[in-house]
């Protein structure tokens, strides 16, 4: 089942075929803090306030992830590549 970032009962991101990928796109959005409980508690992440993660239905113009790499890592690998992308003036 896919999993979206929600506020109060509105989806405000696409889709993600696990609830790891939501936490990372919430992260990168800078919708999460740490939360320290005490002196001996490591602290733990959570999401601002208003935001929740809930099961959503697939967004209909993504093709099923479920082999393989998450639309997340995909994402993140393409990016990669348009920054790594050798210079004109360094392949000569």
């Amino acid at each position: 089942m896919p999993y979206a970032l929600f506020t109060n009962t509105t989806k405000v991101s696409k889709a993600f075929a696990s609830k790891s990928d939501v936490w990372r796109h919430a992260e990168d959005s800078g919708l999460v803090t740490e939360v320290g409980l005490g002196e001996e508690d490591p602290p733990r992440r959570a999401l601002d306030m208003g935001y929740t993660i809930q099961e959503c239905a697939p967004d209909p113009s993504v093709a099923d992830t479920r082999r393989g790499m998450s639309e997340y890592d995909i994402a993140k690998m393409i990016a990669a590549c348009r920054v790594n992308q050798p210079s004109a003036t360094a392949a000569s």
